[in-house]
């Protein structure tokens, strides 16, 4: 059993609010990086970082909102809840939203889009690491009650309002994200089609997250036809992911070769000053 740790906090800034803002500088960072070595265009990859990043807020907000918080409209405080973009946020809601700012990006551009893809899919890794660390530090989704060796053991008066061993679902997913970054570094020393890295991410994801689903409480997470809105999620997400595999299959367009690559710290400073690297 693990013991539970008070979420720290300084004043108005919460730890979450703190390794999301530095997931978002690696992210960013990271995305950069590979851009660099498949050859994109620096200033378009702003732009896709600009377009995902808006929709992923927009769609993180909009779909706690409509499928997490029922009877939302008739609080007194809806007109704040509906205009406020941190009023309740859900992680699928901002990969749903990301992946249509996306597709608002490629629509607008013309652009090697599974390439950039595979960039975007790199960024979204990196970032969630960062995310679920945050989401596992201030305990925010607690699961059902359990014996498993890897619990948390909360204490009374937490905020979570739950006592004794349950699952802390933000712990399993900051692991399972690890994971994919693991396995990422590893299968990105090496060039692969374009698309196979975003199909192998959504796919690696969206299966254990429909399992993890289960472990969700029906008093924090509502069902429609039985599952939750993320499980509905993966589903599409699944889905999705074997139709890039498909097309790959059937296109058979050999990898892109790697490019020399900036060092880390190069695209950490270029980032704090929010200056595109020039075009090779």
């Amino acid at each position: 059993m693990l013991p539970y740790l008070e979420p720290p906090t300084w004043g108005p800034i919460t730890s979450f609010g703190v390794l999301a803002m530095v997931g978002l500088i690696f992210a960013i960072t990271a995305s950069w990086r590979h851009g660099e070595k498949l050859g994109l265009d620096p200033a378009r990859l702003h732009g896709m970082a600009l377009h995902c990043g808006i929709g992923a807020i927009l769609g993180a907000h909009y779909v706690d909102l409509f499928l997490y918080q029922p009877g939302w409209s008739a609080r007194p405080d809806a007109v704040w809840r509906f205009l406020n973009p941190f009023a309740g946020i859900s992680s699928y809601g901002g990969l749903l939203g990301g992946t249509l700012g996306f597709l608002v990006f490629a629509h607008r551009n013309r652009i090697a889009r599974l390439r950039f893809a595979d960039v975007g899919a790199l960024g979204v890794v990196v970032f969630l690491v960062f995310g679920r660390a945050g989401c596992a530090s201030v305990h925010d989704h607690v699961g059902v009650a359990t014996d498993f060796a890897l619990a948390v053991d909360f204490p009374a008066g937490n905020p979570a309002g739950l006592v004794g061993p349950h699952h802390d679902l933000g712990l399993y997913e900051m692991a399972l994200w690890l994971v994919l970054l693991a396995i990422s570094i590893i299968m990105l020393r090496t060039p692969r089609p374009a698309g196979w890295y975003v199909g192998f991410i959504a796919v690696g994801y969206a299966v254990p997250r429909f399992f993890l689903d289960l472990l969700r409480p029906a008093t924090s997470d509502p069902r429609y036809a039985g599952l939750t809105p993320a499980q509905w999620g993966c589903i599409a997400t699944v889905l999705a992911g074997l139709a890039v595999f498909a097309w790959i299959v059937r296109h058979r367009e050999p990898p892109p070769p790697y490019l020399p690559a900036t060092p880390w710290r190069v695209h950490l400073r270029d980032l704090v000053r929010w200056r595109p690297r020039s075009a090779r």
